[in-house]
């Protein structure tokens, strides 16, 4: 009891946790001014002109994609109102609100939370959805984070249909724009209608941050979240060295809260660089811990199947993992899933990003589908799986 009380009292080290948190945006993004600045000149005219506009985001996890996003959304509706222009955004992650009705539901339950969850059609809810930008006199930026997901299960006929809004009705010219944000190339996966609305120039690619980025990141995470002279002058450089590997922000964002929770648990009065070392020993990058912890159990074991099979080669067969996937199952006493399913399953474990699928080429005899693991090594995967699903 004593232990826990103890561990309640108010941070001697922490100022601000919540500062580090990956839902939180300062007001300043280290390393993306640049990217700031084009978001600006492309999205000048909704603010001066009534005209709506389209960005394509692009870069890896952590490269700052949401964060600028949500910020320069801030930025834009305080022009708006200085040019009386009403602009409001709604941002919907695809990784969870993955279908085109759910997608939907988002965006109406903006203008109204009491919105039904069910009961509507695509096309009744786009009718709707025409109803309030008239009657609000708005524009609306739909954000799409995580579009891949929503496009390698639906397809593209949203996004078009949310790009063409404004040259159905005169009224409603100028009231929608659309920003979709994916950690992978995503114009192959819409159709030539769709992607001529996002010119060249309208794509941004996001690099991985450099070390000198994630330093600046960090002291000023150091600065908003810790108490003042209760990080060691040292801590800012490692952290920064252990994620440039990944070039991730939220990484070492994570790296530093957990420093701070090391050298608290140590009775520690600063952090040091010993105790970051102490974080890197527990921390993995973020996607994976995340990503996985959202798997059904039929789709974790398929995942235990994928990674044994690659533990000593590049691609495995769907026809390889279905049979590894349905022996590991009959190992667990459960039923697997039928072939149909299966296969649905997979295509979700891609969308996901967690195994990448592609069609056999050159020297492969037949027309399958091979698959692989890109992001993280199968052996963490399979010391996961094991020992959640086989103890």
């Amino acid at each position: 009891m004593k232990s826990a009380l103890n561990a309640l009292k108010r941070s001697r080290i922490f100022k601000d946790q919540t500062k580090l948190s990956f839902d939180y945006v300062p007001d300043e993004l280290p390393g993306r001014e640049k990217e700031m600045e084009t978001l600006g000149r492309l999205f000048r005219p909704v603010v001066y002109e009534r005209m709506g506009q389209h960005a394509l985001i692009i870069g890896p996890v952590g490269s700052g994609k949401t964060a600028v996003v949500k910020r320069f959304c801030a930025i834009l509706t305080e022009a708006g109102l200085e040019n009386r222009r009403i602009i409001e955004d709604v941002h919907i992650n695809c990784r969870t609100r993955k279908s085109e009705s759910m997608v939907m539901l988002s965006i109406l339950t903006h203008f109204d939370p009491r919105f039904p969850d069910r009961g509507f059609s695509i096309p009744e809810m786009l009718e709707i959805l025409k109803k309030r930008l008239k009657k609000k006199q708005i524009h609306l930026i739909i954000v799409l984070d995580e579009a891949d997901v929503l496009l390698k299960r639906s397809g593209s006929d949203l996004i078009y249909a949310f790009t063409r809004v404004q040259e159905e009705d005169a009224e409603l010219l100028g009231a929608i724009s659309l920003i979709l944000i994916s950690q992978k190339k995503i114009t192959d996966l819409m159709d030539r209608a769709s992607l001529s609305t996002f010119k060249r120039t309208n794509v941004l690619d996001f690099s991985r941050y450099d070390k000198e980025e994630l330093m600046a990141i960090i002291d000023q995470r150091i600065e908003l979240a810790f108490t003042t002279n209760t990080v060691e002058d040292g801590v800012s450089e490692m952290i920064a060295s252990m994620a440039e590997e990944y070039g991730d922000a939220r990484f070492a964002i994570e790296l530093l809260e957990k420093s701070g929770m090391v050298a608290e648990e140590k009775g520690a009065e600063m952090v040091t660089p010993e105790h970051a070392r102490f974080a890197k020993a527990d921390v993995k990058p973020f996607v994976f811990e995340e990503t996985i912890q959202q798997l059904n159990v039929h789709e974790q074991i398929m995942l235990l199947a994928a990674a044994r099979l690659l533990r000593k080669s590049a691609y495995c067969s769907t026809g390889e993992l279905e049979e590894e996937y349905q022996a590991i199952c009959e190992t667990l006493n459960r039923k697997s899933l039928g072939h149909t399913q299966f296969w649905q399953y997979m295509k979700e474990l891609d969308a996901f990003g967690i195994i990448t699928a592609k069609r056999s080429g050159k020297g492969t005899v037949g027309n399958t589908t091979l698959i692989t693991i890109q992001d993280v090594p199968v052996s963490e995967l399979i010391d996961y799986f094991e020992r959640i699903l086989l103890h």
